[in-house]
């Protein structure tokens, strides 16, 4: 880590006397010795033609990210010549490739990662890094939601909250990415209607207490999407390999006897808009880096926490038991989980439900009942 540590301090060191080719290969380094799972044939040279023939080169790509390198930032100009410099990048890639790539502009010190909307390149996330004091840990974090190579991460509430919360690069990207989407095309009739539905059911529920805003609409879009495909995710699903309207639709579970648990809703009018399928399946690969098989917890719940400001989950009246909490009141009340019946009308994300399942399951398990049985029995 002293050696990560030295290079971080020398990559934001803008004093120094350096040329552009130094922080290239500085920025390559760390991209290597950091934990982000890559090898040298991941980094990649790109040549690009531009429309007047001339070669344009791409100073780093990696998976979806091209990133582009300059010695110093603070320079008049350099910012703004960067940005005209990665749209043309990151247009033709996601012309070529089909697919969304995002853009960072770094000169060690400064990074910034750009999403492609309709309007142009939008700035989706920043970091600094201090040459006297590099927050390590903190730049792979950030990079690492840019580059979503980690694999197999534990679905533990600080590692959800880490890299998919409101304070992670991750979720500025897809914030980003599903704002334009909307602003886009928020009077396509599908959309309109949905909006409409959706305002309409909670005024009934929560009269003016509900904040009736487009930009809680759309963090409502995202949180249940994200939801949707850790529901296929949880039961085996890969959701990289499914098509986005089957992901929104949960299609995959009526085929097979599972209804409610995914269904057509406020939230599908994704997949009913240009580019909104490519959201979707980024989103799906980001997710998809999180062993959902192994969850603990009630991820929703630390999901809606992490991305839903205090104020409105209080106007929205949702509170949120803690997990240990739930579990100790479960253990109390459920005394013959093989035996009873529970319901919770207001189970909101779910909390004494997950815990009730899985008293349960536990129980099924220690009196010997076949998993089919089991199955059957918890529902």
């Amino acid at each position: 880590m002293q050696n990560l540590r030295d290079l971080l301090s020398r990559i934001a060191d803008r004093d120094a006397k350096r040329s552009e080719a130094t922080v290239q290969a500085d920025v390559r380094t760390l991209l290597l010795e950091a934990p982000f799972q890559l090898s040298e044939d991941d980094l990649r040279e790109v040549h690009l033609e531009s429309p007047a023939g001339e070669r344009r080169r791409i100073d780093v790509e990696t998976g979806t990210t091209v990133i582009e390198v300059k010695r110093d930032l603070r320079r008049t100009g350099v910012l703004a010549d960067a940005v005209k410099q990665l749209t043309g990048y990151v247009e033709a890639r996601e012309a070529e490739m089909k697919r969304r790539y995002v853009g960072v502009i770094t000169d060690g010190a400064e990074w910034r990662c750009f999403q492609l909307t309709p309007d142009g390149l939008q700035e989706a996330s920043t970091f600094t890094l201090r040459k006297d004091k590099p927050d390590s840990d903190g730049l792979v974090v950030w990079l690492e939601g840019v580059l979503a190579t980690a694999q197999q991460i534990p679905p533990v509430p600080k590692e959800i909250t880490l890299r998919l919360g409101v304070g992670s690069s991750a979720h500025a990207l897809d914030t980003t990415s599903l704002r334009a989407l909307y602003a886009a095309h928020k009077d396509h009739p599908s959309v309109r209607m949905k909006r409409q539905l959706w305002a309409r059911l909670l005024t009934t529920a929560l009269g003016s207490q509900f904040p009736d805003t487009d930009e809680l609409f759309v963090e409502h879009t995202l949180l249940v999407n994200t939801a949707e495909i850790i529901a296929h995710a949880v039961l085996g699903l890969d959701p990289a390999l499914l098509p986005p309207a089957i992901l929104l639709s949960g299609s995959q579970f009526a085929e097979h006897g599972l209804h409610g648990v995914v269904e057509p809703d406020f939230f599908d009018w994704v997949v009913f808009v240009p580019r909104g399928e490519t959201f979707v399946r980024t989103l799906a690969r980001r997710l998809s880096r999180f062993d959902w098989r192994a969850v603990e917890h009630d991820v929703l719940k630390v999901l809606y926490e992490s991305v839903i400001p205090a104020e409105t989950r209080k106007k929205l009246g949702e509170y949120y038991t803690p997990d240990w909490l739930a579990e100790r009141m479960v253990e109390d009340t459920v005394r013959e989980p093989l035996a009873e019946r529970v319901l919770d009308p207001a189970c909101g994300s779910g909390t004494f439900l997950f815990h009730a399942v899985r008293r349960y399951l536990q129980a099924a398990d220690a009196a010997g009942l076949p998993v089919q049985e089991a199955l059957t029995g918890v529902t």
